[in-house]
């Protein structure tokens, strides 16, 4: 991923996540995230909700999209489509905690036996900065 597209993953802690219920209807969900650079994951915490329910009745995983940095006043933005699963092993969900909890402290408090933390894998994205002349158009292959 472009290190201009990295800078804004790494700086926001925000994003809209986006599945597909069974019926085929979109759901989109404001959602506080974490990441991994190389390669680049992001980490999601919730609980049994639609989006959950959604992916169990799809085996677990499933197609996504993301978008964040919603801030008009910034104009720069990163889009991206790819996987998204529901991490349940115990050895990769100790390596989440240990990175979502450094960027979301707070975010520790509400850990529970209800909590589900999905991993999105990006297969494309685009980051846009219209603050720029020409406006800056970056997008992988």
């Amino acid at each position: 991923m472009d290190p201009k597209a990295v800078g804004l993953l790494t700086k926001e802690r925000v994003c809209v996540l986006a599945v597909s219920l069974a019926d085929g209807s979109p759901h989109a969900a404001e959602m506080h995230y974490s990441e991994q650079v190389a390669p680049v994951k992001l980490f999601i915490q919730t609980y049994p909700t639609v989006k959950v329910r959604a992916l169990e009745e799809r085996g677990g995983a499933g197609k996504a999209a993301v978008v964040l940095n919603l801030a008009e006043s910034e104009m720069k933005s990163l889009q991206m489509r790819g996987e998204v699963r529901i991490v349940t092993a115990e050895d990769e969900l100790q390596r989440i905690y240990s990175v979502h909890y450094k960027k979301h402290p707070t975010a520790e408090k509400y850990k529970d036996s209800e909590t589900v933390f999905l991993e999105f894998t990006p297969t494309w994205w685009r980051y846009s900065d219209f603050t720029t002349d020409p406006e800056t158009v970056i997008e992988s292959a």
